[in-house]
């Protein structure tokens, strides 16, 4: 009997965590390819698994056996049934420049009825199992561990096993059939459960009489929950919810929005599940408690190291920031299994449970982007997570007096003093890291952005008091408060930065600094803006009358790009008519011509406003062809547009791969077809491939091979190519231009660009919309 009940909630796990990644890869074609994505469809499983939850207690504590039977197992083949019927996702091209409605719409059409159903399978298989006569009916808690092993296995699964080798439709035929049996063995386990015996009249007065005195006698056993233990459960449920969710974001946003990085945070908080509703677990939070302050402390320097601009090494930084999920997961989780209540309200306890989860994907993925403009929410989940720790256990013995005193110098005079020292860093910091450097420095002084002696001075000191008062929760959550505080303060009171806004897509900067360049050997002063999304650039522009013109970044005159949009503006001295995928600063409208025109297609509506204000960059305003711009991912728009039956394009330029979110699904081969399909005869297809941790050469090279006889053509622009005093506004860059014309290609190689082959043992999978691996393109060197 434990074997089925164990099988069944495992499967249901498998199930449950499996189907969110492969719902989520299906939905980032149609709203860009985001991290948000991802984020959204957390929240809205979430909130999924709350119903579920509600449900499985409803229906356990109102509903006679023979209730639960028909009512379940006619969601269950309702939820068959749906998800054999309903399983392609559409939407209109407009709809990812505002996609969480539309986001959450196509959820519950593709997964919202089958998720539904198996959501509420582990209260409900542990409900069940406790009303069976097996001699571990009385505590069915270890079937949660069963639960959460099944929930690993499927996250795990699916990035390595079930994405690399099968195709979407594939993988939903396996998961299909993986649901009916769980049907099947779902309904073979609630006929498992002892049927209520009828009694005489004579018999049910004997037996309220009977429950009256076992519940008396059980009083000191079975206590009655209150609201403040509910809500607690609640808040330790928020915390590891809202961190979750936060290190998925900072991951999927400066690495590459997969299925892998999305499972991985996801993976971590699950191992502490496990760990903390098994054995042992008083000692799991005794030991990680020291740890998780540390590593708090660790992600406040790493937050003020970021604003000051001096980053470490990102997979290092991954890496911490796993640790810290693994040490907040594992006290806060740890906690909630000491407090775990009695069986007979288990349905109860996880319901308040995934009341905190599903609070914690409202705050990081509706309040978070609604009201903040940085990431406050992941400092917001710092401060909380160091507020669980007890606040005055060491306190006990000593007199009341004493016990004040110690109150006032942890809570008052630590946190007053931490945030004192914070203001006079600010206001005095520069002052005594100059003086500081002074001291210790010798010969001639070499120059540095990042100005390291101050940050030590701003870190240090909160820091210690930190580890000092970190048995006391209270104390060391006001103490890092008002450090943090001034982080956040700092980050959105600088100077340098002048335009801040965060959307669906992410936060978006426009930053302001000034530079001296050499014209002709003389130094000219000018105003460098920078657009800036997470840590990607996405344009750069020099403000100044003589250089407002000179496309800068990855668009120089004399880079790959300018090589590229010089030939095909060659090859129609009458106007050139193009069509580019990304709009960023709007730094290509610099190439136009009076004759030319330019469209682009842009899937933010806040990037285009940008690129539009004079105040922050000109090119669009300045450029003198005839350019529009059209709000929508770029490959519903060019289906539209070909739909229209509009007049064809003479370069078709995808711009959209330099950020860490790759849009697959403008590297398929169904989308190189449409682009060549919207090309005139001597037309070019251009991908700028630049990426930090992805090498897209290969896929480019087996895009071109099943589309056209003539090899791929490369422009790579290395850094050390680039003179060191145009490191601020020139950026290396690598091009790629695919074309059925041999003229066209002939130029392009007169012209300096080259014919690229892939090495066999470096090829790659054909990419499609049915398929793609992100893994074997990525960079781990």
């Amino acid at each position: 009997m434990v074997i089925l009940y164990t099988l069944t909630v495992f499967l249901s796990a498998c199930l449950l965590f499996s189907i969110q990644p492969m719902i989520a890869k299906s939905l980032l074609p149609i709203f860009g390819g985001g991290s948000s994505v991802w984020t959204t469809c957390m929240l809205f499983y979430q909130t999924l698994l709350l119903l579920g939850y509600l449900y499985a207690h409803i229906l356990m504590t109102r509903f006679a056996r023979r209730s639960q039977i028909i009512i379940h197992g006619s969601l269950l083949v309702l939820a068959l049934v749906a998800g054999i019927l309903i399983d392609t996702p559409e939407a209109p091209a407009q709809a990812s420049t505002f996609p969480v409605p539309w986001l959450i719409l196509q959820l519950m059409l593709i997964s919202g009825l089958p998720f539904f159903a198996i959501s509420s399978a582990g209260p409900l298989i542990q409900g069940w199992f406790s009303r069976t006569e097996h001699a571990r009916a009385h505590d069915p808690y270890f079937l949660y561990a069963a639960s959460n092993a099944g929930s690993l296995i499927g996250l795990l699964a699916y990035p390595l096993i079930f994405e690399p080798s099968l195709g979407l439709m594939a993988q939903r035929k396996f998961w299909l059939l993986g649901f009916g049996l769980f049907i099947v063995l779902a309904i073979n386990a609630v006929l498992r459960t002892v049927k209520p015996k009828k009694l005489t009249p004579k018999e049910a007065k004997r037996q309220r009489k009977l429950e009256k005195l076992v519940v008396k006698s059980d009083e000191p056993e079975i206590e009655p929950l209150t609201w403040g233990r509910r809500m607690c459960w609640v808040y330790l449920a928020f915390i590891p919810s809202s961190m979750l969710l936060s290190v998925t974001t900072y991951i999927t946003t400066d690495v590459v929005s997969l299925p892998l990085l999305w499972v991985l945070p996801l993976v971590v908080y699950l191992v502490t599940m496990i760990l903390a509703f098994g054995s042992n677990t008083k000692r799991l939070v005794k030991d990680f408690t020291r740890p998780m302050v540390m590593l708090v402390i660790g992600a406040m320097v790493l937050m003020m190291a970021s604003e000051f601009g001096a980053g470490g090494s990102l997979y290092l930084v991954t890496l911490i920031e796993f640790m810290l999920l693994f040490a907040i997961g594992m006290v806060c989780h740890g906690y909630l299994a000491l407090d775990r209540p009695h069986a007979s309200h288990l349905t109860e306890f996880f319901l308040y449970m995934s009341v905190g989860g599903a609070l914690g994907g409202i705050f990081n993925g509706v309040i978070g982007p609604l009201f903040f403009t940085t990431n406050l929410e992941y400092t917001i989940s710092l401060v909380l997570s160091v507020s669980i720790l007890p606040w005055s256990k060491d306190l006990v013995g000593k007199s009341a007096s004493k016990i004040r005193r110690i109150k006032l110098s942890r809570r008052v005079g630590v946190p007053v003093f931490s945030l004192v020292y914070v203001l006079l860093i600010g206001v005095f910091g520069q002052e005594i890291s100059s003086w500081i450097d002074g001291l210790f420095s010798s010969g001639e002084q070499v120059e540095s952005p990042i100005d390291l002696t101050l940050i030590g001075l701003m870190v240090s000191v909160p820091a210690f008091l930190i580890y000092l008062v970190w048995k006391d929760g209270l104390a060391c959550a006001l103490t890092l408060l008002l450090p943090m505080a001034g982080i956040v303060y700092s980050a959105s009171s600088s100077q340098e930065v002048i335009y801040r806004a965060r959307t669906f897509y992410g936060i978006h900067k426009v930053m302001e600094y000034p530079q001296v360049i050499l014209d002709d050997e003389e130094p000219v002063l000018v105003t460098i803006h920078k657009l800036v999304h997470g840590t990607t650039m996405h344009g750069v522009q020099m403000i100044h009358p003589l250089y407002e013109g000179e496309p800068m970044g990855y668009y120089t005159r004399h880079g790959p790009c300018g090589t590229i949009m010089n030939t095909v503006l060659d090859m129609h001295p009458e106007g050139m008519r193009g069509a580019f995928l990304g709009l960023g600063a709007g730094a290509i409208a610099a190439y136009g011509r009076e004759q030319d025109e330019m469209l682009f297609f842009e899937i933010d509506p806040e990037v285009d406003a940008v690129a539009r204000n004079p105040a922050y960059f000109t090119y669009l305003q300045n450029s003198k062809a005839d350019w529009d711009t059209k709000l929508g991912d770029g490959r519903k728009l060019l289906e539209e547009s070909a739909a229209l039956g509009e007049e064809k394009f003479d370069i078709v330029l995808a711009d959209a791969f330099s950020s860490d979110a790759i849009p697959v699904h403008l590297l398929t081969i169904e989308a190189i077809n449409l682009y060549f399909d919207r090309l005139n005869d001597d037309g070019m297809l251009v991908l700028h491939i630049s990426n930090r941790y992805m090498d897209l050469m290969p896929v480019a090279s087996e895009l071109a091979q099943a589309t056209t006889p003539i090899p791929p053509l490369v422009l790579d622009e290395q850094f050390s190519m680039i003179p060191e005093d145009a490191h601020g506004y020139h950026l290396a860059s690598q091009w790629v231009v695919i074309t059925k014309s041999i003229e066209t290609g002939q130029r392009l190689i007169d012209n300096g660009m080259e014919a690229f082959f892939v090495d066999e043992e470096d090829r790659v999978k054909l990419w499609t919309d049915d398929f793609s691996n992100i893994i074997s393109v990525m960079k781990f060197d």
